[in-house]
């Protein structure tokens, strides 16, 4: 049983620094399993830095805004600034991947710069390349893949000069993932991540309240119908099944209190009663809420 978790505030942004600010850079050293999170997958956020990931071992689904892509070992993905992203198991099994997280600083060196405002703002603001998959069987791809596990292998082996090295290859791959942009020249609309990030901060806000569909869609400003397709596009899930799973989440910290019932951690987290709630926890945990309770 998974016990991982996401630190996110309210609209689905990770929280914490990756990275030191004298050199914007996390990640990559180790190794994550999909199969350490709880249910499976990590659930849909964003962060200020760009991300790469590396798929080291097994395979998995993973959601870069609406789009969503079976990764194998071998391939990667970069994820752009803000971007939302998930990625859940296939078929229970194992994946063993490293993200790497890094600041654009790292390429456009300051504020201005004609780094920053020939290379780094179009791809960045202008929303031209929210994401990239990378396959290891995809010739096209080779020359990106191998700047990738460059980037990897000096993340580990920290050799003298590995600052610099690092920065360097990390110019590499941004000239590569620019050549990508200008030759595809898609610009992505993100109103309907927008829309989502509205309504996951509405969730979080008010999960322990009865909340309907028409006011969760009411947040932002789509008809119900709409919102259930836009809303299942970008999470993968249902507005009702997203909600029951972060209740769910939202209940874990509380069944540490001994002194709660059941009933009352139900009531306190939105659900109707103690044997719903325990319905639904042994549907996104494996077991009851009174089991998961003695594990801890």
């Amino acid at each position: 049983m998974g016990h991982h978790r996401l630190n996110l505030d309210k609209s689905g942004l990770e929280r914490g620094t990756r990275g030191n600010p004298d050199f914007p850079v996390a990640g990559g050293i180790g190794t994550a399993d999909i199969a350490g999170y709880e249910g499976g997958r990590f659930e849909c956020h964003f962060h200020p830095e760009t991300e790469l990931t590396l798929i080291e071992a097994g395979e998995m689904y993973y959601q870069a805004n609406d789009r969503v892509f079976l990764l194998r070992a071998g391939d990667a993905v970069f994820v752009n600034v803000n971007v939302m992203h998930a990625g859940w198991q296939k078929d229970g099994g194992s994946c063993l991947y490293g993200p790497i997280n890094f600041s654009t600083v790292m390429i456009s060196g300051h504020e201005h710069s004609r780094i920053e405002e020939v290379y780094v703002k179009p791809l960045v603001e202008e929303n031209r390349l929210p994401m990239l998959v990378m396959r290891h069987d995809v010739p096209e791809d080779a020359a990106l893949l191998a700047s990738v596990r460059r980037l990897y292998q000096l993340r580990r082996e920290r050799g003298e000069g590995y600052e610099l090295l690092f920065k360097a290859e990390l110019c590499v791959f941004w000239h590569l993932l620019y050549g990508v942009a200008k030759r595809s020249d898609e610009v992505h609309a993100d109103r309907g991540a927008a829309a989502i990030k509205e309504a996951i901060a509405y969730m979080e806000a008010h999960y322990g309240e009865k909340l309907s569909l028409a006011e969760l869609s009411g947040t932002c400003g789509l008809s119900r119908s709409e919102f259930c397709r836009v809303f299942h596009r970008f999470t993968g899930r249902t507005p009702f099944t997203y909600l029951q799973h972060l209740r769910v989440r939202r209940s874990l910290p509380l069944l540490q209190d001994k002194s709660l019932s059941i009933t009352e951690i139900a009531e306190r987290t939105g659900f109707s009663g103690g044997s719903y709630y325990a319905e639904i926890f042994r549907r996104f945990m494996g077991i009851s809420p009174l089991a998961y309770r003695k594990t801890l």
